[in-house]
């Protein structure tokens, strides 16, 4: 499934049914912007922070796609959730959410 506007709402309700899904999006809109994603599932799970540093990272992620996929992939993570990424061809970034019950 194609991470967007569009299907956000179906994304965000598997999410809070903890089903696993598949998304791809925009190199460009991941934390691999800047570098090259992994060829293989690789999970990269965000780095601990206090409860105020998740907080603070809410607020200042902004409104745009990289924005809403950043506050994605930390409730997944807050709520046990594990993410995992793999190159898509050039542009592009697969992730796999996963759920302790179908990891």
């Amino acid at each position: 499934m194609i991470f967007n506007s569009q299907n956000y709402p179906a994304i965000k309700s598997a999410c809070q049914s903890k089903s696993a899904i598949e998304l791809i999006d925009e190199k460009s809109e991941t934390a691999f912007a800047d570098s090259e994603a992994p060829e293989q599932w690789t999970a990269y799970p965000p780095a601990m922070l206090p409860p105020q540093g998740y907080a603070q990272v809410f607020l200042c992620s902004g409104n745009d796609a990289r924005g809403a996929l950043t506050r994605l992939e930390l409730l997944v993570h807050l709520d046990g959730g594990r993410i995992l990424y793999k190159e898509n061809g050039d542009n592009q970034v697969s992730l796999k959410i996963m759920w302790p019950k179908n990891a």
